[in-house]
């Protein structure tokens, strides 16, 4: 209550960003000072061993994760780790280091408790974010990686193929899985790699160099996990359906944000105007048709990771009931505070739900 009745009026003064690197600074300093870390931990965390369950090889210790974009930089793992989730995922990241776009942009949609934001995918690049990803060794919950395409790189499906397989090559020793990111709204061209040839053809090209290094590594599985838009059509849906049939994709992060604007958005309409994906709770509704589409599509068999507008155990359950194995949050956690993933953790234990066998 104090996040909502305190922190959060001050942070909203601020401009989006601004507030958000405020935030992002405090737990990036939390990361590397012990006293502070175990802190958090001590007011966040969360341990309910009946919510544990293991999904490609990994031990989730709870089913609420983190969705990637809010450590883009991977700098605050070690405090986030802390913080009630029961894994974490970074980026995203591409192979070479980009700005993103030119501010502003995020935008608040007070009014809808949603976030439009075209930020361009900024992050240190794959070989810095291993530099600082191995740095780290002090973990708690399965890290994955969400890797993009490098924003502005041209070229055909090809060049895109070989951009995303030298960030994986880059950065798989210090994660747990991947996130595949073909999804993204602001990020020119990505759309190629929807379509079916070329979608087979990267997570082939994927699979292959996550094989070899693993392999010659540590032989510790690293699911590829594909991030899908909540505005693909049908003929997408079906190559998503047919790779994770093939076995070419793990599983699924439903949804992406969306550049749909559902006419039950109350916003002003300068903001509604604003390129971008939309986050939040008006997302919600279009994520969970996709969760129960995709799990019945899949019969269940392909693990889900459900994020969009999650701000609620009662939002989590819902995911979950509709076929999820996982959940994450990013804009709920901006307008719930730090004590959203352990509030869902509890309630989901007291509410009964427990993994699927």
């Amino acid at each position: 209550m104090i996040y909502q009745r305190l922190i959060r009026p001050l942070l909203f003064r601020l401009d989006p960003e601004r507030a958000h690197h405020l935030a992002y600074c405090l737990l990036k300093w939390a990361s590397r000072i012990g006293p502070l870390k175990a802190l958090l931990g001590a007011l966040y965390g969360v341990r309910r061993p009946e919510l544990a369950q293991t999904i490609w090889g990994l031990e989730f210790p709870n089913p609420v994760g983190l969705a990637a974009g809010f450590d883009k930089h991977s700098l605050a793992l070690p405090a986030l780790s802390r913080m009630g989730f029961g894994f974490v995922e970074v980026g995203a990241i591409s192979s070479v280091a980009r700005p993103g776009n030119p501010r502003p942009r995020i935008f608040r949609l007070k009014a809808d408790r949603g976030l439009i934001n075209r930020m361009g995918l900024p992050n240190p690049g794959a070989e810095e974010t291993a530099r600082r990803l191995a740095a780290f060794r002090d973990r708690r919950v399965p890290v994955l990686a969400n890797i993009v395409k490098t924003a502005d790189l041209d070229g055909d499906a090809a060049t895109m193929v070989a951009d995303y397989v030298e960030t994986l090559s880059r950065i798989l020793p210090q994660v747990d899985g991947f996130t595949i990111n073909i999804s993204c709204p602001a990020t020119p061209n990505l759309k190629t790699l929807g379509k079916k040839e070329a979608m087979e053809e990267l997570l082939r090209r994927l699979a292959a160099e996550r094989d070899r290094l693993v392999a010659a590594g540590d032989g510790r599985p690293r699911p590829l996990i594909l991030k899908v838009s909540p505005d693909v059509g049908e003929a997408e849906k079906e190559a998503i359906v047919a790779a994770c049939s093939q076995g070419l994709a793990d599983g699924l992060v439903l949804t992406n944000t969306t550049t749909q604007r559902p006419a039950s958005l109350k916003s002003d309409a300068s903001v509604l105007a604003e390129r971008g994906g939309l986050s939040g709770a008006p997302l919600f509704p279009i994520s969970l048709a996709m969760v129960r589409d995709f799990a019945a599509r899949t019969g269940g068999r392909t693990p889900i990771i459900a994020v969009g507008g999650i701000a609620s155990a009662r939002e989590a359950r819902e995911m979950l009931d509709a076929g999820a194995s996982l959940v994450e949050v990013y804009t709920g956690y901006v307008y719930e505070g730090p004590s959203l993933p352990r509030r869902i953790v509890e309630e989901l234990a007291a509410s009964g739900w427990r993994p699927r066998g």
